[in-house]
This record gives structure tokens, C-alpha cells and sequence, in this order.
């Protein structure tokens, strides 16, 4: 479920002092009045921690940090009582109960983070103190809590001092987010147990006795799993999986539910004996809950998504302060793999010193200033390789050719890609090992993906996957999995995952063709994150000439086309926009619009076919089987793929998309 991080509260708050945009200000009117601002959350118990970042416009500034009991004083600075514990940033000083208990930090200079990182999870109480992402200094938490974090702040009169914090809403430096974070308490757990029979659980089961209520229509469950194709032209799927359940509820018994915010509760199918443990029970599906329709007094229908709430979590994380005016409050953009025409984004008034990436770049190959390209030892990568510096003022825009992954402008691998999106995000579940297959299988060297504004991993994920013909979808533990499309006629006997004939069939199959309204011959690749304009270049035809020129006013600088003979219902892919893909070698665009073309050398189908009692494991989206069928060209059998699976566990319906 979405998590909520704390800020400075608005009240109380010590005189003079204004929280606002994400922070905490102070306007200076009289020399040594401090103000102090605490958080909006307090915290009795875990790791939590939070970081700061102070910056003045005036003659002196003065800032402490810290943490503080709800007792503290407002009026003074953290650590002035028994209340707190303060840093002072200026000076290098812990301060407890007015006295100074530590010294010799590292001082805090304007622009800098430093951390706050509080342990409650057990032991004694402690507290950590970072500057960037180095430890400089620990010690006992005074008796008591609950704990606030707090900024102590004093501006010269005349002068304003400003303070951000960071939670946790946004990509940390220091430990003190990376490892805690300050976010609102978890919701005490809701659990509910609804069965299709009245049941309770077994004496050795966890936990023991527990009832369940029997409420719901177990022939209502609907459980669907999906994967895209770009050129099907239909909308990619957004959910791995999505299903439906009806309660029969005439007692009220989700009542409750219905009044309370539980988008994004987790839900849990199993599939058991009457007579059975609930541990005996198997997995059929994990899912969260989306919201519940009241369809009369006596019905509800629960509307369930994929459990992974997270993929809709912000890709771009990081964010400029008011620090730099001219980036304020703007994402930092983000570079996985090898990107061309990364744009510097000024960081000071003649745009010598630049931001290009919120993570460490491994390379910058070439920066380029109004499209020519700069002399080597006029630009340089500062040690955190994030910042570009210039000998000079550039002339106009600057964009560089950048890899993330390492030198010779090496791509990202799919599971190098989707390992670095994810981490960004903390998520582990996810099939690294399908990632690591679909490289294996397609020799390909990678990619390259860039973020300038705000954007989900789910977005990302449908900018990426695409160039592999390859999607997403949630099996029956909740693992978010990845499959490619493939020439089903290729796939070997021995790896079918099914054989079904006319006999097993329980309705008439259904065929539709496959008018792949997407497909194009073309394929774009080396996408350039910020294309310039003809009047951002420099008019000298030999510095940049003209065939430089289309490269880099194009959104690519690159199309590999296709030869391989097409159907004739799919003339149209000579004429269809390119697919945009996100590969950086032309080898490796060519190989997959080569793939895919000669996937339509003939014209394919789909069909739709139901089983009323399938027996063994669901068929998986991807995977390969054989229909037999007396008509539509299948008496044969034919090889199909898996496209659509649309299931009730509960009483063995199996309803399948398949693409041959």
C-alpha cells in the first residue's frame, strides 16, 4: 500500500518559523532567536531516520538537527533540554540538555545532506549522525519517546534561512533513508477470511480455530493473467493480473470494509479440502484488492489487481532543491544503460558546472556544445559522476552520449535494466532468472533508458520491454514474471506445456485473426534523450555536418529496416510507424525487427478455447502447447502460444487466448 512520510508540521512550530514546500523556513528579525520545527510523525519503535539540507540567503546562518520528544521546547534549539539531541551543523557539536556532549564532526557546509538515523528496534536506544553517506558520529538515546525529528534554525536579521528534509519520499543519500526513512505508522492488520463454506481452521494450523465465513460464490472467481505484443495493436496490458469475486453477503459481514480505505490490501486465494488443514491448502493466487462494487444489499464484488502496487511507485525519485533555482523542485533525471543526448541541466548562472544523472555514470563519451563536439580537456565528470564541468561558458545546449553500465558505451542488459529499476524501489519480487534467460536467448547487448520528468516503473517497463517482444505478468505466488513472444512452430515437442484435442474442448473454438495493425518493417533505435533544434546547432557544416545534424534533431539517431518477406495482409508494415525501441546497437535492432517480420512471413491467428475441468497446473502466459481441432486448418495440430489466461481455480474453467 502506498506509504505516507513525514514532514514538518505545520503547528506547533516555533515562532518565526513557516514550514512550507516541502520544508522549513526561517526570516530572521532579531539576533539569537532560534525557531524549531518538528515532524508531523513520531516514532516509538524501529529504524527511522531522515535527512536534511540547509542553504541561507543573507549574511549567517545557524542550523541544528536532531531529534526531539514531544516535550522539547520550540523556542530554542534541539538539545537545548533532556528533551532532544541536536547537531550543530556549523560547528561540529552534540548538544544534550544545553551542554555539548560530543565535538569535532565534520562541519556542515550550505547544500550538504546530513542524516539522522534513530534505532528503536530493540536494545538500547540510539542515535547515528551522517554527513552525506558517511557515519560520523553515534551515541545512547536519552530514556523516553516518543521521538520527533526536528531543525533548529536562526537567521541574521534581514536574512532567511531554508531547510528541506527527506523522509523517505525521495531518492536518499544517506543511510538515515536508505535504511529507515521516516514514514507513517503501518495500519494495525486487518485480516479477513472468507471461505464458499462456513470452515475452521485445524488446531495445528496458524492460526488455530480461526473461522472463516462462508460468503463467497466460489463459481464467481474470475482470474486473469495477460501478456502484449506490440504489433497485436492492442493496448499493452498495465495489470500482470486482474480478477473478480462475488460475496454473497445478506449478514453485512465486509460492511465494515466499505467504510474504511483498503485500496491496495493485500488478498490471498487458496484453494483447499473441507476436510483438510488450511496448510494443506494450495496457492491458487496473490492479488490487492482494487475496490468493491455493492451490487445490492445481499452482493458485493470484490475488483482485485496484481500485487504489485509498487510498480506504480515514482522511477525518478530524486529531486533539485530551491537550492538551484533554476532546477527547483524538478526530478533528477534518470540513465540506465547507454543513452545519447543526455542534456546537462545548468547548475549555476553561465551553465559551466551540469547535472546529468541522479546515479553515477560510468562513461561519458562525448559532450557535445550546440552539437559540436568539445575538445578533451575543456570538460571534466565531477568525483560523484553525476555533474559535468566546463573550462568555460558552453555557447548553447550541451548534450553527452552516457552510459551508466561501463566504458565503450555499453548498454544494460534486460536484467541489468530491470535490476536497477527495481532497486530503486526496493523490490524483490520479481524473476531475475527470466530476465537473465531472455539475454541468454538473444545475444543482444542491451539498452538505454532515460527519465527527465516524472514517471512510473510501470511506465518504464512499457518504454523497455517492447524492443525484446517481451511483457510482464504475476504466477500464482505473487512473483512478477517476464516472457517473450515467440514463433510457436519452433519450440521443440518436449517443451510443450500442453496437448489439447477437439474431445477436451467444453464450447466451440473460436478463430480471429491476427491483423497485427502495429507491425512495421522499421525499427528505431539510440534513442536521443533531448533532441535539439536546427537553430540550436552551430551553423558551420563542417563541424556538424548534415548527416550529424538529422542524428541528432531526430528523436533517433538510427532505423534498422526489415527484408524479410510478410503475408499479404500485413502490407501495411511498410508504411507503419517504426517501433521505438530502446537498443543501442544497430545489430541488435536488426536482429529483433528481423525476428519479428519473418514471425508474420505467414499470416497468423488467434484462438479462443475453453476447458471445463482442466486437470494439472495452469497453463502460464508465454508458454507453448498444441490444439488439434477438425476445422481452421488445426486437424493437424498446431503449436500455439499462450496470449490470454482467464481461469476459475475454484471449479477448473480454463478459458485460452492462444497465437499461432
Amino acid at each position: 500500500m502506498p506509504k505516507v512520510y513525514a514532514r514538518f508540521a505545520p503547528v506547533p512550530i516555533g515562532a518565526g518559523a513557516v514550514a512550507q514546500n516541502g520544508g522549513l523556513v526561517v526570516a530572521g528579525t532579531s539576533i539569537g532567536a532560534w525557531a524549531t520545527a518538528r515532524s508531523d510523525i513520531a516514532h516509538s519503535g524501529g529504524v527511522r531516520g531522515a535527512e536534511f539540507t540547509v542553504w541561507f540567503e543573507g549574511d549567517s546562518w545557524h542550523a541544528f538537527i536532531g531529534v526531539l520528544q514531544p516535550s522539547a521546547r520550540l523556542d530554542n534549539y534541539i538539545g537545548a533540554d533532556a528533551a532532544g539531541v541536536g547537531w550543530y551543523l556549523g560547528q561540529g557539536t552534540i548538544y544534550v540538555g544545553g551542554a555539548v556532549v560530543a565535538s569535532g564532526l565534520p562541519l556542515v557546509a550550505p547544500g550538504d545532506v546530513a542524516g539522522v538515523l534513530v534505532r528503536l528496534d530493540g536494545g538500547a536506544p540510539a542515535i547515528e549522525f551522517y554527513k552525506g553517506s558517511t557515519l560520523v558520529h553515534s551515541r545512547p538515546l536519552p530514556a523516553g519517546g516518543p521521538w520527533h525529528f526536528g531543525a533548529s534554525l536562526q537567521a541574521a536579521a534581514g536574512g532567511v534561512v531554508h531547510c528541506a528534509v527527506n523522509a523517505g519520499q525521495w531518492q536518499g543519500i544517506s543511510p538515515a533513508v536508505r535504511q529507515g526513512g521516516w514514514p507513517a505508522p503501518a495500519a494495525a492488520p486487518l485480516t479477513l477470511r472468507l471461505s464458499d463454506v462456513d470452515y475452521l481452521s485445524a488446531p495445528s494450523d496458524t492460526p488455530p480455530h480461526a473461522r472463516y465465513e462462508g460468503v463467497v460464490d466460489a463459481a464467481s472467481l474470475v482470474t486473469l493473467a495477460e501478456i502484449g505484443f506490440w504489433p497485436w495493436g492492442d493496448e499493452l496490458p498495465t495489470q500482470s493480473s486482474v480478477a473478480q469475486l462475488q460475496v454473497i453477503d445478506a449478514g453485512g459481514v465486509i460492511d465494515p470494509l466499505l467504510q474504511q480505505d483498503l485500496t491496495g490490501w493485500p488478498v490471498a486465494i487458496s484453494l483447499g479440502d473441507t476436510e483438510g488443514t488450511r496448510a494443506g491448502a494450495s496457492d491458487v493466487a496473490r492479488f490487492a484488492l482494487d475496490y468493491i462494487e455493492v451490487q445490492d444489499d445481499g452482493a458485493k464484488l470484490l475488483h482485485l489487481r496484481d500485487a504489485h502496487d509498487d510498480l506504480d511507485e515514482d522511477l525518478t525519485r530524486g529531486v533539485f532543491l530551491p537550492s538551484v533555482p533554476s532546477l527547483s523542485w524538478r526530478v533528477q533525471p534518470v540513465v540506465v544503460g547507454a543513452v545519447a543526448s543526455v542534456p546537462a541541466l545548468p547548475a549555476n548562472s553561465d551553465g559551466s558546472v551540469a547535472f546529468l544523472a541522479d546515479a553515477p555514470l560510468a562513461e561519458v563519451s562525448v559532450v557535445l556544445d550546440r552539437g559540436d563536439v568539445m575538445e578533451p580537456g575543456t570538460w571534466s565528470l565531477t568525483p560523484d559522476r553525476q555533474q559535468l564541468l566546463l573550462t568555460q561558458a558552453p555557447v548553447g545546449p550541451i548534450v553527452v552520449d552516457a552510459s551508466s553500465i561501463g566504458t565503450g558505451m555499453q548498454p544494460a542488459t534486460l536484467e541489468q535494466a530491470l535490476r536497477e529499476i527495481f532497486r530503486r524501489i526496493g523490490k524483490t519480487a520479481w524473476s531475475s532468472s527470466d530476465a537473465a534467460a531472455i539475454d541468454a536467448a538473444t545475444g543482444y547487448a542491451g539498452i538505454g533508458y532515460y527519465a527527465g520528468d516524472p514517471i512510473s516503473v510501470r511506465q518504464a517497463l512499457a518504454a523497455i520491454l517492447p524492443s525484446y517482444g517481451a511483457w510482464y505478468w504475476q504466477d500464482a505466488a505473487g512473483v512478477l514474471r517476464f516472457t517473450r513472444v515467440v514463433d510457436p512452430s519452433a519450440v521443440p515437442d518436449a517443451q510443450l506445456a500442453f496437448d489439447l484435442a477437439t474431445a477436451d474442448f467444453g464450447d466451440a473454438l473460436q478463430a480471429y485473426p491476427d491483423e497485427a495493425p502495429h507491425l512495421s518493417r522499421r525499427m528505431a533505435y539510440q534513442l536521443n534523450a533531448r533532441p535539439l533544434a536546427a537553430s540550436e546547432l552551430v551553423s558551420d557544416l563542417v563541424d556538424v555536418p548534415a548527416w550529424r545534424r538529422e542524428e541528432l534533431m531526430g528523436h533517433w539517431r538510427g532505423l534498422a529496416y526489415s527484408a524479410q518477406p510478410l503475408a499479404p495482409r500485413y502490407a501495411h508494415a511498410d508504411r507503419t510507424d517504426p517501433l521505438v525501441s530502446c537498443f543501442w546497437r544497430q545489430q541488435d535492432a536488426q536482429a529483433e525487427i528481423d525476428r519479428v517480420c519473418a514471425m508474420y512471413a505467414v499470416a497468423r491467428q488467434r484462438f479462443v478455447v475453453t476447458v471445463l475441468d482442466w486437470a494439472g497446473p495452469l497453463p502460464q502466459p508465454g508458454q507453448v502447447g498444441r490444439i488439434t481441432y477438425d476445422r481452421y486448418g488445426l486437424a493437424g495440430g498446431k503449436k500455439v502460444l499462450v496470449r490470454r489466461v482467464e481461469s476459475n481455480p475454484a471449479i477448473g474453467a480454463v478459458e485460452l487466448t492462444v497465437w499461432g
